[in-house]
């Protein structure tokens, strides 16, 4: 029998797992080529363990708990590889169900690699099932948290992070990436009618005393020297050198008077997880949000400027608020037009900064987490959040942007993973 090399034998090992049927020559060529090695039986394991890792994961963040449920029930067996010769059964006759004490010295069990795989397999996936269906009982699973164990010792893994940065997806994206010549060409005044970007149901609608604006370049376009965003447009990259992916144009809002902008969401571009009965919303998920902002200067006491994610009634605010005197970068819920549970930031509003915002939607409040300027080569831990705070219970319909006092806004993205709000360039 001929050899099999590598790269078909873990191609069967995937056509199977797939659902394909292998020939008994193809069986047979597999087994041996994990047999004559142990890094081959090592790397068949790991093929094993992460397919049904990420079927799992793919498969329950799209469908519902029911059929969740069910899913559960059918893959109680583990998965394994095929093998016609892999357990010798001796045949029974009467005369050993008579004698069952002598029939029991004679036997010998067979632990091949075979049992070490799939008894591995399915204690690997039990843990893993046990994890994903816990929130029916306590906890809702928090998809970020499985890939927690991940380290980066190595440039393979930095590498594979970056890959993911590169193949981001954030569902709602608006970039204010708008050229001088068709800003210059549109009828109507401020940001009205811009509607670029994705996931959007319409475009922006100014709805302020003053009107907002697009900038290009902040060096040529400030309040004077005391200006701190002249020393150039927004952008971010990390203690370590990676990068944020943005594109030209930010948004500035009004400074003498208020100036609101809002846009609402297409909600049937959110994806199915992230909804129920009441909307945009749904309890048990998680939500991951980003943006750039920074103001014209440091000033407190009452100034504002912020992102409110949610609608008139319950609604996340982000930013510069007014109730938080010390005019530093804050969050709090907003409940019929009030402030509430204001958590404020030891960072100015005059520095530029990049939120990175995680929403874990509970019954009732929903917990957020807040990440000022964190490093983008690793899902940020729990245990670093600049920001926590109890958020009412939000049903997300549109996007505001809130202010009066001068501040730029730039690259607002919103996805289902840290990896979706922090995307990187192709260059990178």
């Amino acid at each position: 029998m001929s050899e099999i090399k590598e790269s078909t034998a873990l191609e069967n090992i995937d056509a199977y797992l797939d659902g394909e049927t292998l020939s008994p020559e193809e069986a047979q060529r597999l087994e041996q080529w994990i047999k004559t090695d142990s890094e081959n039986a090592d790397q068949a394991f790991r093929r094993v363990f992460l397919h049904s890792y990420l079927r799992q994961r793919f498969q329950v963040r799209s469908i519902g708990d029911a059929q969740a449920r069910e899913l559960e029930t059918q893959q109680k067996e583990p998965l394994v590889l095929p093998a016609e010769s892999e357990i010798e059964v001796q045949p029974q006759n009467k005369q050993s169900a008579t004698r069952p004490q002598k029939q029991k010295k004679k036997r010998t069990t067979l632990l091949t690699w075979r049992w070490f795989l799939m008894i591995g397999i399915g204690i690997v996936s039990t843990i893993n099932l046990a994890v994903m269906f816990i929130k029916d009982f306590q906890i809702p699973y928090d998809e970020d948290k499985a890939f927690e164990a991940i380290t980066f010792e190595s440039d393979y893994a930095r590498k594979t992070f970056l890959m993911a940065r590169k193949a981001a997806q954030p569902f709602l994206y608006e970039g204010f990436n708008y050229t001088p010549e068709f800003l210059s060409e549109k009828d109507s005044d401020g940001v009205n009618d811009l509607n670029g970007g994705i996931g959007w149901s319409g475009p922006w609608i100014d709805q302020g005393v003053v009107s907002s604006s697009i900038i290009q370049d902040p060096k040529k376009q400030n309040q004077g020297k005391n200006d701190m965003r002249l020393f150039g447009p927004l952008g971010f990259s990390d203690q370590h050198g990676n990068m944020l992916l943005t594109k030209g144009g930010q948004y500035r809002s009004g400074s003498m008077a208020e100036s609101v902008a809002v846009r609402h969401i297409e909600l049937q571009q959110v994806p199915y997880a992230l909804s129920d009965e009441k909307g945009f919303g749904a309890d048990g998920e998680i939500l991951w949000l980003s943006f750039m902002a920074q103001s014209c200067d440091n000033a407190g006491d009452g100034r504002y400027a912020y992102i409110d994610l949610g609608n008139n009634e319950s609604s996340l605010r982000i930013g510069k608020l007014a109730s938080a005197v010390r005019g530093n970068w804050a969050a709090a819920g907003q409940v019929n037009g009030t402030e509430i549970n204001t958590a404020s930031s030891d960072v100015l509003s005059g520095q530029a900064v990049l939120f990175v915002v995680r929403i874990l939607f509970r019954p009732g409040a929903e917990e957020v987490d807040l990440w000022l300027n964190p490093p983008l080569n690793r899902i940020p831990d729990l245990d670093e959040v600049d920001l926590r705070l109890m958020a009412p219970d939000l049903r997300i319909e549109r996007v505001k942007i809130v202010s009066r006092y001068s501040t730029d806004f730039d690259e607002l993205r919103v996805g289902v993973s840290f990896v979706d709000v922090i995307p990187a360039s192709e260059l990178d």
